[in-house]
């Protein structure tokens, strides 16, 4: 990561912060500690403030392959492995398997940081704001549905 730190002036030139998957837990422990009404709407602004910062670097390639650029996009979260079942702008559909927030939270929940994370990236590429639909598929894996608002 040549670009993470320019010792010559001596200052982070990334706005990318590297966290543990600990994390992640720790912060909806907290909040549900807290008693918390908010707690899902939190985890959504999180991970939907990731999402924006991760399609920064894909947001030039168009949508013309946006199954490629989302799974590219998404590749550098590592919160799970995506497929895209349509890409269609005004309704995109994904899968993600082997989510690492289920793992965390537990399967009972919703994977709100993900799901805003998810929805981050694709505003982020497509420069439109979207609502998302959970579906609970699996013992690890989801079905995200995200319509053009």
């Amino acid at each position: 990561m040549d670009d993470f730190y320019d010792t010559d002036i001596g200052v982070q030139t990334s706005d990318i912060l590297v966290l543990p998957s600990a994390f992640l837990g720790t912060l909806w422990t907290e909040l549900q500690s807290l008693g918390n009404d908010n707690t899902r709407k939190i985890m959504f602004k999180c991970g939907h403030t990731v999402g924006v910062n991760l399609s920064v670097n894909y947001a030039g390639m168009g949508s013309e392959d946006l199954d490629m650029v989302l799974n590219q996009a998404w590749a550098e979260a590592g919160l799970g492995h995506l497929f895209v079942l349509d890409t269609n702008v005004e309704k995109v559909i994904v899968k993600v398997e082997n989510l690492l927030e289920i793992g965390i939270i537990g399967k009972e929940h919703n994977c709100d940081f993900t799901s805003g994370c998810l929805a981050g990236v694709l505003e982020g590429l497509l420069q439109q704001p979207y609502s998302v639909a959970e579906d609970m598929v699996g013992e690890d894996e989801r079905v995200f549905t995200f319509e053009k608002k």
